[in-house]
């Protein structure tokens, strides 16, 4: 807390496996999904005020259709305590929207931990969890809070997993975001039903609880739609390996790219030959406690 000010991190994730299990019917989509926060976050400032004011130095919606303004009104609706109290909320982001790595998500599990706090509430994970389904389906797990976890159904079924790999990691940002309802409509209308061939080495992993095993596991179903309509994606995953990165591989629906490499010095050397590229990137590392 500053002053009169509370400051909450809120921090990315990235996507170690996920598949695409199909369309359900009420609209969403079944997936089975690796999930690790990394070091990457916003910084959130709320600040007690007369009147609701909602600022971001980039530019994302800010008004009544905002996941912020959206996230507030779902808690005053769930805390009546809330309503009787406004906030000033600042968020200074360094996790890029569109990129997935689940940046507006992980700022609206902020505020649902944080805020029924303030108005005297101690809600339990699940009833939170519930909660953020209206939101989005990624957010439940930013409010379970486990860094590293198994990721299933629409996203409401959130396994911590506690056995979490420490990676050294670069992000590449490409010049331009991904919409994951169009990613998701790209993948509908291939109409795959099959299963991820990855399905057993996910299996191994998850009995083993080994993290030294986990890129054995990476796998995005959405990286053959991508790399088919963004072809520079591909070559953005291949330069990462030409660059020395280990592995290679796109997060959520996009469009960022993540390589893994062995050291912090490995890393900002990636980074640094990508900058004189012209391209955005920076380096990271998984985070292992919350």
């Amino acid at each position: 807390m500053h002053g009169d000010s509370y400051v909450l991190y809120s921090y990315a994730k990235i996507n170690w496996f996920l598949a695409i299990r199909g369309l359900r019917q009420d609209g969403y989509h079944d997936i089975t999904s690796l999930m690790q926060q990394v070091e990457l976050a916003d910084e959130i400032h709320i600040t007690p005020a007369t009147s609701d004011a909602f600022w971001c130095n980039f530019s994302i919606p800010l008004g009544e259709d905002s996941l912020l303004k959206k996230t507030v009104d779902v808690l005053r609706g769930a805390f009546p305590e809330l309503s009787r109290m406004r906030f000033v909320i600042t968020v200074k982001k360094s996790i890029p929207p569109g990129g997935g790595l689940g940046g507006g998500s992980s700022n609206a599990a902020a505020l649902l931990r944080f805020l029924p706090q303030l108005a005297g509430y101690c809600p339990q994970p699940e009833e939170l969890v519930t909660l953020s389904l209206s939101l989005g389906s990624d957010i439940p797990f930013f409010v379970v809070g486990a860094p590293f976890a198994l990721v299933e159904g629409r996203g409401e079924r959130v396994t911590p997993l506690p056995f979490p790999p420490r990676r050294h990691l670069v992000l590449l940002f490409p010049p331009f975001p991904v919409s994951t309802a169009w990613a998701y409509r790209k993948w509908d209308e291939r109409k795959h039903e099959k299963v991820s061939p990855m399905e057993g080495e996910l299996a191994a992993f998850l009995t083993r609880q080994d993290p030294e095993g986990i890129e054995e596991v990476i796998w995005n179903d959405f990286e053959e739609v991508l790399f088919e309509e963004y072809p520079v994606l591909l070559e953005y995953r291949n330069l990462l390996l030409e660059l020395g990165c280990r592995k290679a591989f796109l997060t959520g629906s996009g469009s960022t790219l993540v390589g893994v490499v062995g050291s912090r010095e490995e890393s900002e050397v990636v980074v640094d030959r990508l900058r004189k590229r012209g391209l955005s990137a920076l380096w990271t590392v998984t985070r292992c406690g919350e």
